[in-house]
């Protein structure tokens, strides 16, 4: 075993606007279930801009939408069940809670270069000590519309929207009508036994046109199809999530918003298999296996509350929100092939043990912002935005016993923590004038500042025995100024065209010193931001007397300083850790189409292709060469689905069925063949089928999701290379559901 092999696995341990049209207001949010466009969201009313409430086909960026309604229909219960659908999104996927997403080519280790959304609170994935930037699964229970905004969002949505922003808007209580639903789903999949979904809502207008409730829940027990030495189905995932909401008029001008929400997900294993064991025989019996000795379960809680003060004028409307998240989870890993080699235990015996990582994380923001509604050609949006965020991190590496469980007798063969405290501000605004009605400029900035403390503790070192104790305070902080330039031109009624030139960035963070020393090597204290200029000209029409919406846009993207994975050397040993390196491009092109040909007949489709390259090697050219692909984004994704719904004779049922496909292009793990982990991902195609009836209140829908029972990798453990057999994740396999529901 190399030691540079050595260096790694303790690195291992270590790492855990536009048409003026009316403000923002809190009824339209609401508005987006009045459309008759579901599909790709050619109607949808959105709130991209935080300035105005407009439709898909108004808004002079690049945003898809996607209904409650339709995501309801297609039996969608998390973002694994809808992100194909939108062209340019692809994602680093190892389960439940651990996924990165990149949108239109933008993936780099560090912080997210996505920002997530919950209506106004921030749940964007940490810069983790992993550098994973994961962000949690939002189960979709209750939810009004999914908006998906590719290109840089930075100066209305802040840091790590680079690449571009997807907001959950959840639906809203109304003040003066008793409204809910209640849906359950029987879900079979193939391996698995079978499970079971269920969720619902109740609107409650405890004093009519004044105060309102709206009360939902969510629960989900799905069975897995993959088994291990102790348990079979052991992925199987149970969701529960809670939430309450409430509305108050305070005045015809005035409304207060509050929403609180629990979610958990717990796993008693990851979605991974094998295909060998520790001892590199093949597993046989079940069809999915995983080689771990030791139990390595998942939980993923996170706590959500936001309270959003509305007040509209006729000349704009005021908005004050602020919000908190707690989010814990404990993740844990198989480490009793890496106590073998590093510390000469048996992984049967000794060595069996596991890494195990609590991670505690806190962020509380808020944001003041203006957004005019001055009735002439001239319109502004100005806001202040703060953020304050508390991590802590604990890297433990216990032994288990023969069951795989930590008990009395467990020792410690590792033992580390993590504090860190960011603090965030930020100023932004934009200017909009309407040279002629039909031709708005928009110019928009963000001053940002931010800046990191952090400090780590060894208690216990590698092997066992008494750490090093804490290490340095390390700082790192950061300002500037980033801006957007949009040309909207409304052709006609039919046709809209905008120009964009839009700047993202991403902050920079710190590289833990008490891990280096246990690797006895030198590395930087930090690492920089990374920022981009993203180019699009982009073209939205709606034909036919609006039964063919087609939209597309071409965009460039300039990526400078780039925050990629280096490694530090002493000797023969080598160390991972996270600096900057040079520049990447993005060259790309996105089409979506939704057609209603013939009443009852609905087609959509949306292709994407982004060639995302290296423009610049690496500091360490063996980590990533001048023409390097960018790692986990395909050249080509793309979707195409259709549907009928009738009238079934006299009866007055309403009969649909449908059909989807999705197709998503090979992409590979690293930026070439010589790193270390390297693994390429195989193109695929999954294909869905869909048939639904209803009558007034009620509907039953069958789903059939991978119908042909896929099982092309999507992604690969990141295990150390030569130690571990390969552990591969795969779509869920062939999934029936039957769901019924009652709207009352």
């Amino acid at each position: 075993m190399s030691v540079t092999a050595v260096a790694s696995a303790i690195a291992l341990t270590a790492l855990p606007a536009s048409a003026q049209q009316a403000p923002a207001s809190p009824d339209s949010e609401a508005a987006a279930n009045t459309s008759d466009t579901d599909a790709t969201g050619g109607e949808i009313v959105v709130t991209a801009s935080k300035r105005v409430a407009t439709t898909v086909q108004d808004t002079p960026i690049s945003v898809q939408a996607l209904s409650g309604a339709d995501l309801k229909e297609r039996g969608a219960i998390d973002f694994a069940d809808f992100y194909r659908s939108v062209p340019g999104i692809s994602v680093q996927d190892e389960g439940p809670g651990d996924k990165r997403y990149v949108i239109r080519g933008i993936n780099s280790t560090g912080a997210g270069t996505v920002g997530l959304y919950l209506d106004e609170v921030v749940i964007t994935g940490e810069n983790a000590q992993d550098g994973s930037g994961q962000a949690p699964d939002i189960k979709l229970f209750d939810i009004d519309r999914v908006e998906v905004l590719r290109g840089p969002q930075g100066t209305t949505f802040g840091a790590s929207s680079m690449a571009g922003t997807i907001r959950y808007i959840t639906a809203k209580p109304k003040l003066d009508e008793w409204t809910g639903y209640v849906q359950s789903a029987l879900r079979s999949t193939r391996g698995a036994d079978l499970g079971l979904q269920t969720d619902g809502a109740i609107n409650i207008p405890v004093v009519s046109g004044v105060f309102a409730l709206r009360a939902s829940g969510f629960y989900a027990d799905l069975p897995g199809y993959i088994d291990n030495r102790v348990q079979d189905g052991a992925n199987a995932e149970k969701s529960k999530a809670a939430r309450l909401q409430a509305r108050l008029q305070i005045t015809p001008d005035l409304t207060l918003d509050g929403m609180a929400m629990y979610q958990k997900v717990h796993q008693d294993a990851k979605n991974f298999f094998n295909r060998v064991d520790f001892a590199g025989q093949p597993l046989t019996g079940a069809r999915y296996q995983q080689a771990d000795v030791a139990r390595a379960p998942y939980d993923d809680e996170s706590e959500i509350y936001n309270a959003t003060l509305t007040y509209v004028q006729p000349f704009g409307t005021i908005t004050a929100t602020g919000s908190r998240i707690v989010r814990d989870t404990d993740f844990n890993r198989d480490a009793s092939l890496a106590a073998q080699a590093y510390f000469a235990l048996p992984f049967a015996t000794t060595g069996r043990s596991l890494l195990n990582q609590v991670k505690h994380r806190k962020v509380d923001s808020g944001e003041l912002r203006f957004a005019s509604d001055f009735g002439g050609p001239f319109q502004i949006l100005a806001g202040a935005f703060f953020q304050n965020e508390n991590r802590f991190y604990r890297s433990s590496w216990p032994t288990v016993n023969a069951q795989g469980v930590v008990d009395s007798a467990s020792r410690l063969l590792l033992d580390r923590t993590v504090a860190t405290e960011i603090k965030e501000k930020a100023l932004f605004g934009e200017v909009s004038y309407a040279f002629i009605p039909s031709l708005t400029l928009t110019v928009g900035a963000r001053l940002f500042d931010f800046d990191l403390e952090q400090r780590a503790v060894a208690i216990v070192a590698a092997g066992g025995g008494k750490g090093a104790g804490a290490g340095p305070l390390l700082t790192t902080s950061d300002n500037g100024l980033i801006g957007r330039f949009n040309l909207a031109w409304k052709v006609n009624e039919q046709v809209n065209a905008y120009v964009q030139v839009a700047q993202g960035y991403r902050a920079g963070g710190t590289n833990d010193q008490t891990a280096a020393q246990l690797a006895n090597v030198t590395i930087p204290d930090g690492y920089g931001s990374d920022s981009l200029w993203n180019y699009e000209v982009g073209l939205k029409t709606a034909l036919l007397d609006r039964r063919l919406y087609l939209n597309g846009a071409l965009y460039y993207i300039d990526w400078s300083d780039i925050q990629v994975t280096d490694q530090a050397t002493a000797g023969t040993v080598s160390f991972p850790y996270t600096g900057n390196g040079g520049k990447a491009s993005v060259k790309g092109a996105e089409l979506t189409l939704d057609a209603r040909p013939i009443h009852g007949v609905q087609l959509n489709a949306g292709l994407n292709y982004s060639l995302a390259e290296l423009r610049e090697d690496n500091p360490v050219p063996s980590t990533g060469r001048s023409g390097d692909r960018v790692p986990y984004v395909p050249k080509w994704t793309g979707s195409a689905g259709a549907s009928y719904s009738t009238v079934i004779g006299n009866s007055g049922l309403q009969g649909t069925i449908g059909a989807d496909a999705s197709y998503q292009g090979s992409m590979a793990t690293k930026f070439n063949s010589s790193i270390a982990n390297y693994r390429r991902l195989g193109a695929y195609w999954l294909v869905g089928l869909r048939a639904g009836v209803s009558e007034g209140p009620w509907s039953v829908n069958l789903n059939v999701t991978n119908l042909f029972d896929d099982n092309t990798p999507i992604n690969y453990n990141e295990i150390v290379p030569g130690v571990y057999p390969d552990g591969y994740y795969i779509n869920r396999p062939r999934t029936f559901s039957l769901s019924g529901l009652v709207r009352f």
